[in-house]
């Protein structure tokens, strides 16, 4: 009599143990789900965003282009004037 009592009380420590486990899991799926929800949300803000600072970039590194070729221009200007005074 005293084994199969103690045989349910391992079935119910069993039981006990699967309910807790499942209990977590279950809250573990339904945290990344939440979490996965604002990742969506955040990987469509950051590809905006990614685009807007892409065109910055890319408009920003035309402008540097456009100021070293005025540059240029510039010291050619200021060649010519300075060889022309010199006459």
């Amino acid at each position: 009599m005293y084994s199969i009592a103690q045989n349910h009380a391992i079935a119910s420590e069993a039981s006990w143990v699967w309910m807790l486990t499942s209990r977590e899991i279950g809250s573990a799926i339904s945290l990344l789900e939440d979490a996965g929800a604002v990742l969506v949300s955040l990987v469509d803000a950051s590809d905006w965003e990614s685009e807007g600072f892409r065109a910055l970039h890319e408009r920003l590194a035309r402008l540097r282009e456009d100021c070293g070729a005025e540059i240029g221009h510039l010291h050619v200007r200021q060649w010519e004037l300075n060889a022309g005074g010199a006459e």
